[in-house]
């Protein structure tokens, strides 16, 4: 079996474990890490250190660290989303489900072709918008009737998110509030699909 490859942010073959050391300090700063700091958290010459860094390509081992943690949180990031998106589709699902049975509840007399067509509207877009579907523009009712367009794909994922409950609260408001809510359904979502890279940068 072939030996495992060395990673460049891991030990590197010969190098001394204080080396090391203060490697992982510096690699661990962050993008705004500096030789400078390590000096000074470690109370060592900043002349020897800056030989130990030539020697041993801090600048390019930390490097390729900041590329693998941004391809770690891009990966999960990449999930959380799929998730999201899976649970909106499953709230859509069951948001039709709701206006089918409150439909058929109602007197059909009373109610209008428009808001009939209105009601399924507003979930067959949510259901689109969660699956991915093409559909760069929907309406919203606005306080006075009149149609507001959302430019969806624009959306960064909190916005989207609170779009989507907007659409859910607006179909509940004409089906009587016998819809289910999506105060569980969103509330990690915001935080997590807000969530950016930590800003580490490149030795100064």
């Amino acid at each position: 079996m072939s030996e495992t490859a060395v990673l460049p942010w891991d030990r590197q073959k010969q190098e001394p474990g204080p080396s090391y050391a203060y490697f992982t300090i510096y690699r661990d700063l962050g993008r705004t890490r500096t030789v400078a700091r390590v000096a000074d958290e470690v109370n060592k010459s900043r002349d020897y250190l800056h030989k130990i860094a030539a020697a041993w390509r801090w600048v390019q081992r930390a490097q390729a660290w900041d590329r693998e943690q941004d391809r770690v949180y891009g990966e999960a990031l990449t999930e959380r989303r799929r998730e999201m998106a899976e649970r909106h589709a499953r709230l859509a699902s069951a948001l039709q489900s709701k206006v089918v049975t409150r439909l058929q509840s109602l007197d059909a007399s009373k109610l209008t072709p428009a808001d009939i067509a209105r009601w399924l509207e507003v979930t067959t877009r949510l259901e689109r918008l969660a699956l991915g579907l093409p559909d760069s523009a929907t309406a919203v009712s606005g306080p006075d009737g009149a149609p507001i367009e959302v430019e969806v794909s624009a959306m960064g994922e909190a916005d989207r998110s609170a779009f989507f409950r907007a659409l859910v609260a607006e179909a509940s408001a004409r089906a009587g509030g016998d819809l289910p809510s999506t105060a569980d359904d969103d509330t990690d979502d915001e935080e997590d699909d807000a969530a950016s890279v930590d800003d580490q940068g490149d030795q100064r």
